[in-house]
């Protein structure tokens, strides 16, 4: 049974509709596909309309259970058929308490891995949702995983992002002394944006190694069949997300790599991963491919740094080498706290209305329009919010969408995405 973790510490990649999605692509060509979700969140329950009051146990109840009972027979007690082939591992909250309980205690890192291979038999391939952090369960699947799937957003900061990403990565394959094979999806790529195109064509230039042929663009029909329930193979068969997912299923069944252990791998002694030509497509061992980390990061900061001469309104020249870049855009976009109360900040140079909708005015969003700024064609507002937590949305020219200047995200209801800000 072959094992992926999908894995990105950084939140509104787009990991669950990846997971979801992925999983149902493999599932219509035939594999017998298990999702396991690791993501206290619950989304994958909630993207594949499972009933919430209807999950009395999960994927937390089956972790905790000693060697001595049928892990196999547990597991299948909490998996819920989605589609012919597709099963699905829910989580719940309960989760969360999962790093505290088995804290300390010898072999926790081992208690996925230990679970997934109780059921070895019954699947061709697993799927494991990790959360948006690094922790005790994103360790758990790393030790169960014999892949790694890295969804990369070709947005603003994807090069820096995929940099920190595959550092972590680095010192997570150390801790779990265990190789694993690695590849990178550009996501939610959109083709009439000049940066998308650019930061595609850095990524397929200097990182083709690692990274996958296919590219899952961004599609309102994945949205869509998220908000109802369904994997895109039910919702829309023409659609380009069906397409899409169709097309890295088939990749990934057409080039599975060979073991990687140093070991099994049959390789000369003294001889270096990094020395060791790839010889499975995309695929690389995690040696070889974590190693380019610093160069990563080198390139991100110079493909960004081009990103800010297209950003209209620029940035005093003697901040931008002290500052990263994303610290430089929160500076201008986005929201932050200010002395008269929650600066919001848009760049939408060609809208005609900018509204803001969230729990602070009851999500209706002609309560609060942003004026915009001539000066710089910014739209802004400041809100005079109390301390607390805060969900918003912008509403632009008719269309919800959430704030790209904010990366602390959260899933609503609709399967889209919500931006949060904490007020202080």
């Amino acid at each position: 049974m072959r094992t992926i973790a999908v894995i990105n510490q950084k939140g509104g990649c787009g990991k669950t509709t990846i997971s979801i999605n992925l999983s149902a692509a493999l599932a219509e060509q035939g594999q017998k596909v298990l999702l396991v979700d690791m993501d206290p969140q619950g989304h994958c329950a909630l993207g594949l309309a499972v009933p919430a009051e209807q999950i009395e146990c999960d994927i937390y109840d089956v972790l905790c259970q000693s060697e001595q009972e049928d892990l196999a027979k547990s597991l299948r007690q909490i998996t819920w058929q989605i589609t012919t082939n597709f099963d699905l591992a829910p989580s719940t909250i309960k989760l969360a308490a999962f790093e505290q309980r088995f804290a300390g205690t010898q072999g926790r890192e081992e208690r996925l891995r230990r679970v997934l291979s109780s059921i070895a038999e019954l699947y061709d391939i697993t799927i494991v949702d990790c959360p948006p952090s690094v922790g005790l369960l994103t360790f758990n699947a790393l030790r169960s995983a014999d892949e790694v799937l890295v969804p990369v957003e070709t947005g603003y900061f994807c090069l820096e992002s995929l940099g920190q990403q595959l550092q972590t990565l680095q010192l997570l394959r150390k801790q779990c002394n265990q190789d694993f094979c690695l590849r990178a999806v550009p996501n939610l790529y959109d083709v009439r944006t000049r940066l998308a195109r650019e930061v595609l064509g850095h990524l397929r230039t200097k990182y083709e190694q690692i990274l996958s042929n296919t590219t899952i663009n961004f599609n309102t029909k994945l949205k869509e069949a998220t908000s109802l329930g369904q994997p895109i193979t039910e919702y829309d068969t023409v659609s380009i997300g069906y397409r899409d997912f169709r097309a890295l299923a088939t990749e990934i069944l057409s080039a599975r790599p060979s073991a990687i252990s140093l070991e099994a791998s049959g390789k000369p002694s003294g001889q270096t991963l990094s020395d060791t030509p790839a010889e499975h497509g995309p695929f690389s061992t995690a040696e070889q491919v974590l190693a380019q980390a610093e160069q990563i990061g080198k390139s991100a900061n110079e493909l960004l740094k081009r990103a800010d001469k297209m950003m209209p309104g620029g940035l005093p020249s003697h901040t931008k080498e002290q500052q990263s870049t994303q610290q430089r855009l929160a500076k201008f976009y986005g929201a932050r706290q200010t002395e008269g109360g929650i600066l919001f900040r848009a760049h939408y140079p060609h809208a005609e209305k900018v509204y803001l909708a969230g729990d602070f005015n009851g999500w209706n969003p002609a309560r609060t329009p942003l004026s915009r700024q001539e000066l710089d064609n910014v739209w802004q507002v400041v809100l005079p919010l109390q301390p607390g937590c805060y969900r918003y949305r912008l509403v632009v020219d008719n269309r919800w969408q959430r704030d790209p200047f904010n990366d602390r995200v959260e899933a609503n209801p609709f399967g889209e995405l919500n931006s949060v800000i904490e007020v202080k």
